[in-house]
């Protein structure tokens, strides 16, 4: 999958982290549109196009007058529906006076936009976390972004395979590289899952867990198309069954989510957090584990960014496919279905 994918619009992307929005303009691009976002005073986050009706000028250059936001180059105003709401020097708005305002929705401690004007948003269709918020879970954050594609991006994270190699010095571990993986396709989300069994925990489980002697550990990566990945990872003691209720009771699992949001053809932001069961309350544990998965992401980064420079350098090379791409080959199957 060499040339850029179409962007696929009717879906929820990830904007900005909450904590991100507020009274300033906040200008970013996604799906090669320019956008502008903010908080409006009763709190409702807010995502115009970035471009006045008139000339095209950058909202976000403007001010914040109220609820509205001012162009920079003649002073139109701009409600949160898009309607403009004053034209200095004549007191007619022409009907055609707006900009398009994306419909929003925060949860998760992130704004997501619904980005397709033609097809009605529908919250149902934001994927449900439930042990976000959940007695005995806890959340540590990060983004990045990849001067990479967002389909090259979706291929590592159904790809179970790499974390042996990529992730040595992070979280990856000894005793995975020739264990099969499974792949299925769940509701419509492609599922990629391994069990590594009798293994030494990985350094990480190891310092929480306190030993390293055999356990039995599963990597389970799930794509909820287009863009939303979650990699389930844990240990229970060597022998135990290999069921939901045994993962549920496991002395360390962690649930990391990656909210991928297309920026341009070739690039892309990584919003991410991750779920653990271990050390809930411990602060220093949160920004433990928000460097850890910062530095794991990273050095996913930097291979795809490698990658994306020779896909553009010879973009007629066709790359091979292996067995451990069954997820892949699922994954673009889908994502053709979609128009993506």
């Amino acid at each position: 999958m060499t040339a850029p994918t179409a962007f696929i619009r009717d879906a929820w992307y990830a904007v900005a982290a909450s904590a991100e929005v507020g009274d300033a303009l906040l200008a970013r691009e996604v799906l090669g549109r320019r956008v502008v976002i903010y908080r409006t005073a009763a709190g409702h986050p807010v995502v115009l196009r970035d471009r006045c009706a008139h000339r095209f000028a950058p909202l976000s250059m403007g001010e914040r007058v109220g609820d509205t936001v001012e162009c920079p180059y003649h002073g139109m105003r701009y409600a949160p529906d898009g309607a403009c709401v004053r034209v200095p020097g004549q007191s007619r708005i022409p009907p055609v006076a707006r900009v398009t305002s994306y419909t929003t929705l925060e949860r998760y401690g992130l704004v997501f936009a619904w980005m397709d004007e033609s097809v009605p948003a529908d919250p149902s269709r934001l994927v449900s976390i439930p042990q976000y918020d959940a007695p005995g879970w806890t959340v540590s954050r990060g983004y990045l972004r990849f001067a990479a594609r967002w389909t090259n991006i979706l291929d590592n994270l159904v790809d179970p395979a790499h974390t042996g190699f990529v992730h040595r010095r992070t979280i990856g571990g000894k005793g995975s590289d020739d264990v099969p993986i499974t792949a299925t396709e769940e509701h419509g989300d492609v599922v990629c899952r391994r069990w590594v069994n009798g293994e030494p925990p990985v350094p990480m489980m190891q310092r929480f867990l306190g030993h390293d002697r055999p356990m039995d550990r599963w990597q389970v990566y799930r794509l909820a198309l287009p863009c939303v990945s979650s990699v389930d990872f844990g240990a229970v003691e060597a022998g135990q069954p290999h069921d939901e209720a045994a993962m549920d009771a496991a002395p360390y699992r962690t649930i990391s989510y990656a909210f991928l949001t297309p920026e341009t053809a070739h690039s892309t932001h990584y919003f991410s957090f991750q779920l653990r069961n271990i050390a809930v309350d411990d602060a220093d544990v949160t920004r433990e584990f928000e460097a850890l998965y910062q530095a794991t992401f990273d050095e996913d980064r930097v291979l795809l960014e490698a990658i994306e420079r020779e896909e553009i350098a010879d973009p007629d090379a066709a790359a091979i496919m292996l067995a451990s791409d069954a997820g892949v080959a699922r994954l673009r199957r889908l994502l053709a279905q979609r128009g993506g």
